[in-house]
């Protein structure tokens, strides 16, 4: 098979699976191949090449990977280079397509379309498909393997078999009424690897997290729940996740204060997320902060009267420190709850109050606007001053630095 027959099988079987533009450049930006379905309205076709040579500059920058641009306009493209022994470098590129429903408002208030453009956009928007992220996952995993397609021979089979039909009718039946094991497996494989990455959250094992979040991309997609809302479809799973993060992460013995709060964060930041961009980030971030909680607010390590101790110095953290009620709640005497608290966390019960204010501290000092006097006395320092310099020596930066690096 020649070059260039090979390169038109692979662009036309792309281009009739997806049943989205798809367009073989040349190394220089010339077109080679064009299979068009929606046809790109004239006033934008310049603004279409910019975009076309950003994606081509980007492909030949990452060669193993399929790079995907949304541009102002809310119109999607993949692309990916193609490599192939002693022949020049093309970039296949497939769209334009949407991964959500565009803000026709928004893009007239930044553009100053005028009546007749606004209208012809318009129309060319509810031409283009409307992919979920899974589906554009599964064309960006076609996209690396384009370069592999083949003509293949095709036999068309004889389907002369009527008089055996009726014969099988009620096998057919009864086979129609079994379910789905192909279904019932992609099922099971779904609570598998979610058992294993809660089991990874659990652990604060972020590398493997990530490990496996890599492999799966697209195989906890239930877009096709919510046709044609790609954004509520992923609010939806994000809500899911977020329990399923919150359970791994009280498994990982995670006090409850800190559960409701990274909870109630991330339930708000969801909801007000109204792009699949912005929720994709948002997946990304919760799977990292449970981890970081987990390892860093975690008390499965300890002892049964240790954690007795760290659960109440956690959730009293801006309160006198009282040894003896501390030593009663665990059973203990209270030189005894000393050195064994000092043994399993490797700080005195006073050390350990203080880091957990200036962790409180440091979550204020960046997310509210309120004062540095304010902040200390709500962590428990009735003096400004001492808890800006006890901030420095464990931070090594004073509360205002935190809060504004320059």
């Amino acid at each position: 098979m020649t070059f260039q027959l090979q390169l038109t099988v692979a662009s036309l079987t792309l281009y009739q699976l997806t049943d989205i533009n798809t367009i073989i450049l040349n190394g220089n930006g010339s077109p080679f191949l064009v299979h068009e379905r929606d046809p790109f309205p004239e006033y934008m076709l310049e603004l279409q090449q910019r975009h076309f040579q950003y994606l081509m500059a980007e492909t030949k920058h990452s060669p193993e990977e399929c790079c995907m641009f949304t541009d102002e306009l809310g119109l999607s493209y993949l692309g990916k280079i193609l490599l192939f022994e002693e022949q020049d470098t093309k970039i296949i590129i497939v769209g334009p397509f949407l991964n959500q429903v565009p803000d026709m408002s928004r893009v007239d208030h930044k553009f100053k379309i005028d009546t007749q453009k606004q209208i012809e956009l318009e129309t060319f928007y509810r031409t283009l498909k409307l992919l979920s992220s899974s589906r554009i996952q599964s064309m960006a995993n076609l996209l690396d393997q384009v370069s592999t397609i083949r003509q293949t021979s095709l036999r068309v089979l004889n389907s002369e078999y009527n008089a055996t039909v009726k014969a099988h009718q009620a096998d057919i039946e009864l086979m129609l009424q079994q379910p789905d094991d192909s279904y019932i497996e992609l099922i099971e494989l779904r609570y598998k690897i979610e058992k294993e990455m809660t089991r990874a959250v659990e652990k604060g094992d972020k590398a493997n997290l990530q490990r496996i979040l890599k492999q799966v991309k697209n195989l906890f997609d239930f877009s096709e729940r919510f046709p044609n809302q790609p954004v509520r479809a992923l609010k939806n799973v994000l809500i899911v996740l977020n329990t399923l993060l919150r359970g791994a992460a009280e498994r990982g013995k995670v006090q409850p204060l800190f559960l409701h709060r990274i909870s109630e964060k991330f339930s708000k930041q969801i909801e007000r997320s109204d792009t699949i961009d912005s929720l994709i980030k948002l997946m990304g971030v919760m799977h990292e902060e449970y981890c970081d909680l987990v390892r860093n607010r975690a008390i499965s390590g300890y002892s049964p009267s240790i954690q007795k101790a760290v659960e109440h110095i956690v959730s009293h953290f801006n309160q006198s420190l009282d040894v003896n009620h501390i030593a009663d709640l665990c059973g203990l005497h209270p030189a005894h709850l000393s050195r064994r608290f000092k043994k399993e966390t490797g700080m005195t019960l006073t050390e350990f109050q203080q880091k957990q204010r200036m962790e409180e501290a440091k979550i204020l000092l960046k997310s509210e606007r309120a004062s540095i006097g304010w902040i200390s006395g709500y962590v428990g320092y009735e003096d400004s001053g001492y808890f800006t310099r006890v901030f420095k020596k464990l931070e090594g930066m004073s509360p205002s630095q935190y809060r504004d690096p320059k």
